[in-house]
Parts: structure tokens; C-alpha cells; sequence
């Protein structure tokens, strides 16, 4: 039927590999947010965590850092996960918008530089994390009519 929209999802082993490897850096990512200098129990994250001691700065850039690895991990888990179609992109503006939130929480509270330095970066996050937000939270989206390739037509006859 015409109402029927075309779905096209990652083979199964990628999903595995793509589920396994990001709930790994999404803990990692997570870990340098909110528990920065803590070791996890993975082989050697307790050397490599001390490899770059524990100072405010590299804390900070920890935290930074781990904000990305959320970010990737998410994006790619979103894409895995769900299917391809009308409300990919959606799901994509929700983990990108509250990313950009906690990018922007995550400097705002750095007070080892002042908003002179980091007020242009903070505004910009939560400025595109809230839009992306409100996108994905308000705006209705219907489902999209995909028009059948010939292969397709071909199979179902």
C-alpha cells in the first residue's frame, strides 16, 4: 500500500558490535563527567587515568572529553537502534540537544576560566541544545510515503 514506508535497519552483528563497543564508551564517557579520576574496572584505566594526574584543568578537560564520547556513543546507538525513516532524525536532535546542554552546564561551572573566555562557547551549546530540543519535543512529524524501488515492486508481484 502506498501508506507503507520503506525500512532499512543495520544487519544484526553490526548492532552487537555497535551496542557492545558504545555501552563501553558511553560508561567511560560517563565515568569522566561525573565521577572524573575514577577508575573503572577495565584493564589499565587506572595507569591511564594517572598518566594525566589530577589537576582542575585536566579534570575539566575529562569532563570535556567525556561529554564527547556520550555524544558519538549516543549518535551511533540512535542510529543502530532505531530504524531509518521520519523519526531518525528526531531521536538524533533529543541526544544531540541534551548533550548540548550538558556541554554548555559542564563550562558554565568551570571556574577556572572566566565567561569572558568560555560565555561564547556556553551560549552557543545551550542555544542549539535547547532549539534541538524544542524541534524534537513540539514539532509533529508524520509518516513519510517512500515510493517503492522497481526491484521492490518486482518482489511483491
Amino acid at each position: 500500500p502506498a501508506h507503507c514506508i520503506s525500512v532499512m535497519s543495520p544487519p544484526q552483528h553490526v548492532k552487537v558490535i555497535s551496542l557492545a563497543t558504545n555501552a563501553a564508551v558511553l560508561l567511560m564517557g560517563a565515568r569522566n563527567v561525573f565521577a572524573t579520576g575514577t577508575a573503572l574496572p577495565i584493564p589499565g584505566d587506572d595507569k591511564f587515568l594517572a598518566h594525566f594526574g589530577g589537576s582542575s584543568p585536566t579534570a575539566f578537560l575529562f569532563q570535556l572529553f567525556g561529554l564527547f564520547m556520550i555524544a558519538t556513543a549516543g549518535a551511533k546507538l540512535t542510529t543502530v537502534v532505531y530504524d531509518e525513516g521520519t523519526f531518525l532524525r528526531q531521536k538524533l536532535f533529543l541526544v544531540l540537544g541534551v548533550i548540548d546542554l550538558l556541554l554548555a552546564f559542564t563550562v558554565f561551572n568551570y571556574k577556572g576560566l572566566g565567561t569572558d573566555v568560555t560565555g561564547g562557547f556556553v551560549l552557543m551549546h545551550a542555544l542549539e541544545g535547547a532549539a534541538f530540543l524544542h524541534d524534537a519535543l513540539t514539532r509533529e512529524r508524520k509518516v513519510k510515503r517512500v515510493q517503492r524501488s522497481a526491484s521492490t515492486r518486482s518482489k511483491r508481484a
